[in-house]
């Protein structure tokens, strides 16, 4: 995996957080990526973004875990600095629940001031690859976590490097399977995937068959790289979001 600028100061600001870790609790890991691109640059959709984080958040603080965050603009691996980079340890009766309490507080704020610098920023190219990237190298830091999630908040636009998905739905299966095939390889395997914005972009209005041509593509290129799909959509109701359990029967190819 090659490390660019950004990578070699995400390790080190990851090496620092990764520190703070129980080693005998093997915490979840949370990753959010936020597309900053013109795409999505109005407040309706900058509100939902920050919403969604908002659930995720209270829920990383409530049950425990690693939160980072970064943004999908044109160069994420030479403009992502990991702006968020949070562990969070429930108060036990053996803290000072007072000092816990206070802690966490800070950890919040420090994450939600952290987002709405995030929100406020815009960029003229979508590479959502390069974003995954990201993702990969906070992961690759916690190799025993007790889980790894990914939350896309994003149009799903890959807009950068040659490949633009505005059009998917027209192109023949030769022509989606060469894109795959010269996509980057991420290694996200074990991953649950959250992507909320799908289809809400300010350029214009998106044809249903725009919208499925993405989600399949989307679909496959997870599916190959072993991450799970667990909601795909505009809006997020709640999260976690329920999933059912994978029997032996569901998991085997028919």
């Amino acid at each position: 995996m090659r490390l660019r600028p950004a990578g070699i100061l995400l390790v080190a600001a990851l090496a620092l957080g990764a520190c703070t870790v129980r080693a005998d609790d093997p915490p979840s890991v949370t990753v959010v990526l936020f597309d900053v691109s013109n795409s999505t640059l109005s407040e309706e959709v900058r509100a939902r973004y920050e919403a969604t984080f908002g659930m995720v958040l209270e829920h990383v603080v409530a049950s425990g875990g690693v939160l980072g965050a970064d943004v999908i603009d044109d160069e994420p691996l030479v403009h992502g600095t990991l702006p968020i980079n949070e562990t969070f340890e429930p108060c036990t009766i053996n803290d000072n629940g007072l000092a816990c309490r206070s802690a966490l507080e800070e950890r919040r704020a420090r994450a939600r001031e952290a987002v709405s610098a995030i929100l406020a920023t815009s960029s003229r190219g979508t590479d959502i690859f390069g974003a995954l990237e990201l993702a990969e190298q906070f992961f690759a830091a916690y190799p025993d976590a007790g889980g790894r999630t990914l939350v896309l908040l994003s149009d799903m636009v890959q807009s950068a490097n040659g490949m633009h998905l505005g059009a998917v739905e027209t192109w023949s299966e030769a022509e989606i399977s060469a894109q795959l095939a010269r996509a980057p390889d991420v290694d996200l395997a074990g991953v649950r995937v959250y992507v909320v914005g799908a289809g809400a972009t300010t350029l214009e209005k998106m044809t249903a068959e725009q919208i499925e041509g993405i989600r399949a593509f989307w679909t496959r290129w997870f599916q190959e790289h072993d991450a799970r799909i667990v909601f795909y959509g505009a809006n997020l109701p709640r999260f976690p979001v329920p999933e059912a359990p994978v029997t032996q029967a569901s998991a085997t190819p028919g």
